[in-house]
């Protein structure tokens, strides 16, 4: 145990330990792995027991150093002291994790826009995993930042950003029920985002299809190679393409009942796009499946195809765009492209008095960029064996 003239501004960047405060004698400092805690030692026959004050950052140094000498001050007077806050662990203490749980099944029985709810969980407790074990109402604003800086570091600015905005909603839900003091996810700053507006070019095209055939025998790389193609042909997001079930496609047309815009959405699949999914065994088989259910690892996976494309600085929401663009340069209407088969969310009167689901144009829509992206890729193969 070091003993340290602890300070506001050298507490903060305290490596994990014990530290006994030179001002207040008896005043112990504890950094753990995810919290960091006050705590008054005392002396009791012959014992020398702790009794914790509170949390940092909750509990400023000057507030436990008053703490701490009113504790002695009560000790010295022969009050016995007060029992110790349940401990993090303590099945009677609300957790962070605990907290998270709650959220999700209040907003899973509410029903409603629960578009992103699983993406948006995943996310914080990944993200915030090493606090998950942290009482609720001990998470503080400094906690978030340092969870918001390790995410950009590990995952990027844009994972970063989503996490303070996944968070956001349920720290109000949470602040609302009294479960914590306050919501501070706005007070926490994000990244500055700008647009993306990479397209591919025929050439990148063209490796990047090539390179989907060759990712290795793994079924896993395989599906993700028939993914990435099948993500170009119909111009749907990552996660729609991977959560496809063979069941889900009844005569070439392909119906989500789940989308980030949450709302049906029903495609006629060009021979294209058919043709990469196959013929599968089970109507709830995915089609694009891992080692064991749903596909999984994308880092690496895309990591691999970058390598063996040799075409770097995209992603796959980029399919999308240039799926669109193309679509666009090819004639096809601007609302048959947004509203119909990017499926995005409509605001204002328009999501009342739009009510046509355009199938035929966006049937044809697709068979015509499927067409010309045939083009695009000759004379390869165009499906992976």
């Amino acid at each position: 145990m070091a003993r340290k003239k602890l300070s506001a501004i050298a507490i903060p960047t305290l490596a994990a330990g014990t530290y006994a405060d030179q001002i207040m004698p008896g005043l112990l400092f504890i950094v753990g792995k995810s919290r960091k805690t006050w705590a008054y030692r005392y002396r009791s026959g012959g014992k020398r027991p702790k009794l914790r004050l509170g949390y940092y950052p909750q509990l400023s140094l000057g507030d436990a150093r008053t703490a701490a000498r009113k504790a002695a001050e009560r000790l010295d007077s022969g009050v016995t002291p007060a029992a110790p806050a349940p401990h993090p662990r303590s099945p009677d203490t609300l957790t962070l994790g605990g907290m998270i749980d709650r959220y999700e099944k209040l907003r899973t029985k509410e029903g409603g826009r629960v578009k992103s709810l699983p993406e948006a969980m995943a996310s914080l407790r990944r993200n915030l995993k090493p606090w998950l074990s942290l009482p609720a109402d001990q998470f503080s604003k400094a906690d978030l930042r340092d969870a918001r800086d390790k995410t950009a570091e590990s995952r990027g600015l844009i994972a970063a950003n989503r996490l303070i905005a996944y968070i956001g909603p349920m720290l109000r839900w949470a602040a609302a029920e009294d479960l914590i003091a306050a919501n501070f996810a706005s007070a926490v700053r994000r990244a500055p985002e700008s647009k993306r507006t990479r397209k591919l070019s025929d050439k990148e095209i063209v490796a990047i299809w090539r390179a989907c055939d060759d990712l290795g025998t793994s079924e896993a790389a395989k599906n993700f190679g028939k993914l990435v193609k099948f993500l170009l042909v119909t111009a749907q997001r990552r996660d729609e393409g991977a959560s496809l079930r063979h069941g889900d496609i009844i005569g070439g047309r392909w119906k989500q009942t789940r989308n980030k815009a949450d709302r049906p959405h029903t495609l006629a699949l060009p021979p294209l796009a058919l043709s990469l999914i196959g013929q599968g065994t089970a109507p709830q088989e995915f089609c694009f499946g891992g080692r064991s259910g749903k596909l999984s690892g994308y880092s690496k996976l895309k990591a691999a195809l970058d390598k063996a494309s040799g075409v770097t600085g995209w992603t796959l929401h980029d399919l999308r765009r240039t799926a669109a663009s193309r679509m666009q340069a090819l004639g096809v209407p601007n609302h048959v492209i947004s509203g119909g088969i990017l499926n995005h969310s409509l605001g204002g009167a328009a999501a009342h008095d739009l009510q046509d689901s355009l199938e035929a144009q966006k049937a044809e829509a697709l068979e015509t960029w499927a067409l010309a992206l045939a083009k695009i890729v000759r004379p390869m193969t165009l499906v992976a064996s």
